[in-house]
């Protein structure tokens, strides 16, 4: 399927707005801090993202900004223990996953301490050395992703995949969501294989004048709802000025997204099991921009 200045476009308009004046990225990422990438890693899975945002800035308040793992791990320690920990310090009790009796999430932080102990693993430069060029999940994946997929409710990866993207890695792993994504980005006529999404995210970076590393960012955290899109933009669809160089588009493509065939789709698909709690639908619009509003925890 060839890439259309449409879809390119189109996703630069909604990378955008996580763009700052300059093209910095907006989006959420610790490169001085593992101790924070953990933290979000693990919060952000089923999560509001405003609940995410208050662990991290009660962790900030507490022990600012340059964490590693192991400083992370002593502040859990001299606590008295995760429970106690989730309680005083970061102030949110909730579980792994939705079963009863579930461990809290704090634990699994702990124990994620402890793995990256196990490696070596103190700070980002340390994390981004360790999984250097392998597959970061899979049959073939690393032995510390493997090791973070063993932990309790991290099966599916995607809070390793949250932890890379924080760290500034450059693996991206194309899952359901993002293909959902740039589905309703490209329009659902469009046959999104995974190279056609690498191919528009390297063509929208080049438009942009970012790296693909900065959109390949933006895109996981959109799709996995760790950041929120202003709801007001979606209804100005191509903002760009660049019609006279439109190729045709599939006939009976109005332009307007119709979410809920995809939300079926979506369901219907998923494979993900009953220990995992991803929240709720990602295409569920937020009532509020930004990553501020109410929130649980």
């Amino acid at each position: 399927m060839e890439i259309t200045t449409r879809s390119i476009r189109s996703l630069a308009y909604r990378c955008e707005e996580f763009l700052g004046d300059r093209g910095e990225p907006l989006s959420i990422g610790y490169s001085g801090s593992l101790a924070l990438c953990i933290l979000d890693a693990i919060y952000s899975t089923g999560s509001h993202p405003t609940a995410v945002d208050n662990v991290a800035d009660r962790y900030i308040a507490r022990h600012g900004r340059a964490d590693g793992a192991k400083s992370l791990r002593y502040s859990i320690a001299a606590s008295g223990g995760a429970e106690v920990w989730a309680r005083k310090v970061i102030r949110n009790l909730k579980p792994a996953n939705v079963q009863p009796g579930a461990m809290l999430r704090a634990e699994v932080v702990d124990r994620a301490t402890r793995l990256m102990a196990d490696h070596d693993i103190d700070t980002v430069d340390d994390l981004l050395a360790a999984v250097g060029d392998e597959p970061s999940t899979g049959r073939h994946a690393n032995e510390v992703a493997r090791g973070w997929r063993a932990l309790p409710s991290q099966k599916s990866g995607i809070s390793w995949r949250n932890l890379l993207m924080l760290a500034g890695s450059d693996h991206f792993e194309i899952d359901h969501r993002v293909q959902g994504y740039i589905g309703e980005v490209a329009g659902f006529f469009v046959v999104t294989t995974d190279d056609y999404v690498l191919e528009l995210i390297d063509a929208t970076a080049d438009f942009l004048g970012v790296e693909g590393r900065v959109v390949k960012q933006i895109i996981w955290q959109v799709s996995h709802r760790r950041l929120r899109p202003d709801p007001k933009r979606e209804s100005f669809v191509f903002p760009y000025g660049l019609e006279d160089e439109l190729e045709p588009e599939a006939e009976g493509w109005d332009s307007v997204f119709d979410r809920e065939p995809c939300a079926e789709a979506v369901d219907r698909n998923s494979t993900l099991g009953p220990e995992e709690d991803l929240g709720s639908d990602w295409m569920t619009p937020y009532s509020r921009p930004g990553t501020t509003g109410a929130a649980p925890f």
